[in-house]
């Protein structure tokens, strides 16, 4: 170059100013700013550019580069110094733009603005620069259009030291007429994979820190909002979507100025409009999983997976207490997602072409629906059923077709789904008509993948979201210099995953209203150029994406799991699908990028299911012994589940009837949450011998709830037919044979009682009593012939005395069962 450019001194005025000269014109070099130990976060990066200023250069704009060189070696270097590096013709094409960023384009041979650093730079310490040249200057040549920059970093001791590559997007003079603007259409996304396996079990705790306000998801919603950061201390209670909403009695401003007519704006309301009319205009893309994966962890505490990716490894869990950050995320939203556009995806982004492939509609028809919901539950509004953003941002005709058939009116695609025609030499307008078969044509909203590309750009290191902020801005003003005539649109869908740095986030959307090649409207308010439709080709799923759907195997291990929840849900009273939603995050088209944890996420889910099933279970009991021919057995029946009650049959039987027979019980009986009921079940046995009985709990059509059943063992020890009648014979003889004995004691009890009732008699000479001989009229007579006879009657007892008289007192005592006078057992 042949004129110097003058650079201004630095901003410190307590030393004196470096100032970076032209190459081909030396000046004097006043000193820089201060040298300081480098930071922490450029600690890998020894060349930061922190600003480029203007973003859109214009013939008198003055070009300023700030940012700081690093000394990361053990060296101490000399000579270090920082240069601009430029080409006066722009990029021919978005291919070069590509090249130029990635270091691969031409060599920049001009020379721009250096600055030097004043003295040796010792190992660890940075230094600030500042490079600025006018633009006339640099004497771009093209006109309209993005030229290639290089800012180095050189020492004569290490030589080259880092480079960042960059751009400058020029507009030489706007009066002219020829730049139209380029409609731009935001699609802003909360959207981000499954977070968890079971309802209650996450697959780690990345989510709760992803929800902080400086947080992946905190900076998205506050930045897309443009309302100023999330306030972790504001949290609220979850929305009721069908509570009915109390109308507000009007109240007088108390702004209201005197003359002020009812219902005037106030200046704080006008200002407040007028600050919501200058926002750029967000359609907000959200995955209803996620949503409630959110609502999840504000509600209670949860569980997290710890272990690592192989399924077969036993997964640790740590307890969590509540989120606060998710609470505060949630009150956030319902208010800044109250009006703008919002569209849903499909539950947890199903992969509806596997889905659809495999036959599973009713799992695709399952996710759009209950994501409907899950956005109405945890929102407290509608999402839009008009639009649509499927997974990968492409789709297969079977796709279009379904969600056409439930109210989709318009796709947001990629190009890859509706590709530019090959003979055209620019980039196309965005919004093009998409055939439907059966009904009107659709809209398709078609992003740039370059763009996109572009800003999921990693942008949290140093001077990343400066250097990819001047990419967006040269991408842009490369599409604009492309056709500078035609009327286009473009839309801007950044990656689902995107996670953008705050500062990088509020760049964009500034850009994007600021540069004056762009001008940002709604997605709505978006419509179809039809000359342009002519302009892309066919709706295409490329061979990349359709391998990489969910394969054969993995949804085979879903309908697995899907068969044991059908089950399950077949025994519920209440009629519900506990395990909808774990089930179709299992079919997420996340997982095509992530088979490993997916395999994690299918085993945790089908183990709940079956320790769930589990829940509601026979009591497994004692084993018991019938010792008659019948008897009745009392099988416990539980369900654990503590919030749902159950209707289950029960199944018993014999593993030899023939032994042990079961009858008649009652079969069917509903338990509620947390009870227990006892069924009775009348046995009846036919041989002695050990039987089991096999029990299980099933559905209505018969089917078992667990593969194991329970087995009871029923010994019977009850005597036989033969036995019984010996046993009832020998009984009657003992009956008989005391028979009389019984009867006589009992007489002679009862004489002895008339006797003593009637009092003591005189006792009569000899020592008889004299009531026991008859009387003659002259006193009692004894009755020879009764004396003689009770002589000469022999002892019933059997037992005589030693002197060979019968012991007639034995008579009186008690005779026991045995026949022993004193009911002793006889030896």
């Amino acid at each position: 170059m042949a004129t110097a450019i003058a650079l201004v001194p630095a901003l410190t005025p307590l030393q004196p100013a470096q100032v970076a000269a032209a190459v081909t014109a030396p000046s004097i070099q006043p000193r820089g700013l201060p040298a300081s130990p480098a930071d922490d976060d450029v600690k890998d990066v020894p060349l930061v550019v922190s600003e480029i200023t203007p973003e859109s250069v214009g013939e008198k704009s003055t070009v300023t580069v700030t940012g700081r060189v690093s000394n990361l070696t053990e060296e101490t270097q000399t000579g270090v110094s920082v240069r601009l590096r430029y080409s006066s013709y722009p990029l021919s094409d978005r291919d070069a733009l590509d090249a130029h960023a990635d270091g691969e384009g031409s060599t920049l041979y001009q020379s721009g603005p250096r600055f030097a650093v004043d003295g040796d730079l010792p190992p660890g310490v940075s230094v600030p620069f500042t490079l600025k040249a006018k633009a006339k200057d640099l004497d771009l040549l093209g006109g309209l259009g993005v030229y290639p920059i290089t800012i180095e970093a050189l020492s004569d001791s290490a030589g080259a030291i880092d480079a960042q590559h960059t751009f400058l997007p020029y507009i030489a003079d706007t009066k002219t007429g020829d730049l139209d603007t380029i409609k731009t259409a935001w699609v802003w996304p909360l959207m981000g994979r499954p977070q968890r396996a079971d309802d209650d079990t996450y697959l780690g705790d990345g989510l709760n820190e992803n929800l902080a306000a400086d947080g992946r998801l905190g900076v998205l919603l506050s930045t897309g909002a443009q309302e100023g950061e999330i306030d972790p201390a504001e949290t609220g209670e979850p929305v009721d979507p069908d509570a009915e909403e109390t109308p507000e009695s009007p109240s007088p401003s108390p702004a209201a100025s005197p003359g002020q007519e009812p219902g005037d704006e106030t200046p704080a309301e006008a200002e407040t409009e007028e600050h919501s009319a200058g926002q750029v205009p967000v359609t907000w893309a959200v995955d209803p999983g996620l949503l409630a994966d959110i609502e999840r962890l504000s509600s209670s505490g949860y569980q997290s997976l710890t272990a690592g990716r192989d399924p077969a490894e036993q997964p640790a869990l740590q307890d969590h207490d509540v989120s606060v950050n998710a609470q505060a995320w949630l009150t956030h939203a319902r208010r800044w997602l109250d009006t703008d556009p919002l569209l849903a995806s499909p539950y947890a982004d199903a992969d509806l072409p596997a889905l659809l492939a495999a036959d599973l509609d009713y799992d695709a028809e399952r996710s759009v629906r209950l994501g409907q919901e899950t956005v109405r539950e945890v929102l407290g509004r509608d999402a839009d059923p008009t639009l649509s953003w499927p997974a990968q941002s492409s789709m297969d005709s079977a796709t279009r077709d379904f969600l056409a058939a439930g109210g989709t009116t318009t796709f947001i695609l990629n190009d890859a789904a509706l590709p530019a025609q090959r003979w055209l030499g620019y980039t196309p307008t965005a919004a093009v008509s998409l055939p439907v078969p059966d009904r009107e044509a659709g809209t398709a909203l078609v992003a740039d993948s370059k763009l996109t590309a572009a800003m999921g750009a990693d942008t949290h290191s140093p001077g990343a979201a400066t250097l990819s902020r001047q990419r967006f801005a040269a991408e842009t003003a490369m599409i604009a210099a492309e056709r500078p005539s035609v009327d286009r649109t473009i839309v801007l869908a950044p990656p689902r995953d995107w996670d953008p740095s705050r500062e990088y986030a509020e760049g964009l959307l500034e850009a994007s209203d600021s540069l004056p090649w762009l001008d940002v409207v709604a997605l709505n308010d978006v419509k179809v150029d039809n000359a342009g439709t002519k302009s892309r080709q066919k709706l295409t799923y490329p061979d990349k994406l359709a391998s990489s759907r969910l394969s054969g195997d993995e949804l085979d291990d879903v309908r697995a799991t899907r068969r044991q929840v059908k089950l399950f849900n077949s025994v519920l009273a209440d009629d519900e699908d506990p395990f909808r939603p774990a089930v179709l995050r299992m079919q997420s088209a996340w997982w095509r990028e992530d088979e490993a944890l997916a395999a994690v996420t299918r085993a945790r889910v089908s183990e709940t299911v079956e320790t769930t099933k589990g829940k509601v279970h026979v009591i497994p009991g004692e084993p018991i012994t019938l010792a008659s021919k019948n008897g009745t057995l009392g099988v416990v029946l539980a369900n654990d589940l503590e919030t749902r009650p159950v209707k289950v049959y029960l199944s018993i039987f014999s593993e030899n009837s023939e032994r042990l027979a079961v009858g008649n019980y009652t079969d069917s009986m509903e338990i509620g949450p947390g009870g227990k009921t006892t069924v009775y079940v009348p046995l009846s046995a036919k041989v002695n011998g050990r039987t089991v009985l096999h029990m299980s709990l099933q559905n209505a059509d018969g089917e078992p709830l667990a593969e194991e059943q329970t087995m009871t063992p029923v010994n019977v020890t009850g005597l036989g037919t033969g036995a019984l009648i010996i046993s009832g014979s020998a009984v009657l003889v003992l009956i008989l044979a005391l028979a009389p004995r019984a009867l006589r004691k009992w007489m002679r009890n009862r004489a002895r009682t008339e006797e003593a009732s009637q009092g003591p008699a005189p006792e009569p000479a000899g020592g008889v009593g004299a009531d026991a001989m008859p009387h003659n009229g002259n006193g009692p007579v004894r009755d020879e012939s009764a004396a003689a006879a009770s002589e000469t009657a022999p002892d019933l007892s059997g037992r005589q005395e030693p002197d060979g008289s019968a012991d007639t007192d034995r008579e009186s005592e008690t005779v026991g069962v045995d026949g022993d006078a004193d009911g002793a057992p006889r030896p």
